[in-house]
């Protein structure tokens, strides 16, 4: 996993509190999400573009991360509030973890449970607000892997 440029990062914080919140809400993160957290916390990274790996007829998405979560709660908007607001309520499918947002406020959710474990993807959420369900159409796969996707993120250009 290449290293990122971060406009900003929360405080760091160690491997007790991922082990706490995975422990309150019996889920496993992936270890390069794990590590991520351990390094930065979430924040707003320089490389934050990303494209949507599509190969159906819905077409590729272009969108960048405006902030990944943090997991402290030092920021009203963290991972706990994310995973109560959308995973919990079953907004977003019941092994999504929504790990940041986009300028749109459509989700970038890991797959923490299943065949699809640790890969990466969009929600979006537009459509939900339409519906109040968020439908499988408006799901599309970023990458297999959290490592994969921070490797894939790049500048905008201005």
């Amino acid at each position: 996993m290449k290293n990122l440029d971060f406009e900003y990062s929360f405080t760091p914080i160690g491997i007790k509190e991922i082990e706490n919140f995975e422990n309150k809400y019996d889920i496993l993160f992936p270890d390069d999400y794990k590590q991520f957290l351990l390094s930065k916390n979430g924040g707003k990274t320089e490389q934050r573009r990303f494209k949507t790996n599509d190969t159906t007829k819905k077409g590729v998405i272009t969108s960048s991360v405006s902030m990944f979560f943090p997991l402290s709660i030092e920021n009203e908007i963290n991972l706990e509030e994310k995973l109560r607001s959308y995973n919990l309520v079953q907004v977003v499918p019941s092994n999504f973890l929504p790990i940041g947002i986009d300028p749109a406020g459509s989700l970038i959710c890991l797959s923490i449970d299943g065949k699809d474990r640790g890969s990466v993807y969009h929600c979006d959420m537009d459509y939900f607000e339409e519906d109040n369900e968020l439908r499988e159409e408006y799901i599309r796969l970023i990458s297999k892997s959290f490592s994969e996707f921070v490797d894939n993120l790049y500048i905008p250009e201005k």
